[in-house]
């Protein structure tokens, strides 16, 4: 099981006590790409959201991005609460992901998705406002 991080640790990562969710090296996401335009939201408890069509979902960033203002990607983009952002990626249910309920994506959907059964899996961020 997963731990927050610990009091005092200001690195950013301890957001939410999973960091910014991103995709992992050696796991692999299911899904039909797609380009899908979302607004970024972000909750209080430092989970970061695409609102696609009315849907909050979880994203799952690529692998490089960390937690800013709210959001770093790995060429520096910073992307804030209220953007709208054009991506690549897919929308994949939460029991898809790898590693089942009991895993870093189970931990992390039981805390961040609430009821809603999908995340976006975001290769590329294409755009942003």
């Amino acid at each position: 099981m997963l731990q927050p991080a610990s009091p005092g640790d200001d690195s950013g990562e301890a957001e939410g006590g999973f960091g910014l969710p991103q995709q992992l090296a050696g796991e692999s996401y299911p899904g039909t790409r797609r380009e899908l335009t979302g607004e970024l939201r972000v909750a209080g408890d430092g989970c970061a959201y695409l609102e696609i069509d009315g849907v909050e979902r979880l994203a799952v960033w690529p692998a490089g991005s960390e937690l800013s203002r709210p959001v770093r990607l790995p060429d520096a983009t910073e992307l804030e609460h209220g953007d709208t952002v054009r991506v690549t990626g897919a929308v994949v249910p939460t029991a898809l992901l790898p590693g089942g309920a009991d895993g870093y994506w189970g931990n992390l959907t039981a805390f961040c998705a609430g009821d809603v059964p999908e995340v976006v899996v975001v290769d590329a961020v294409i755009g942003s406002r």
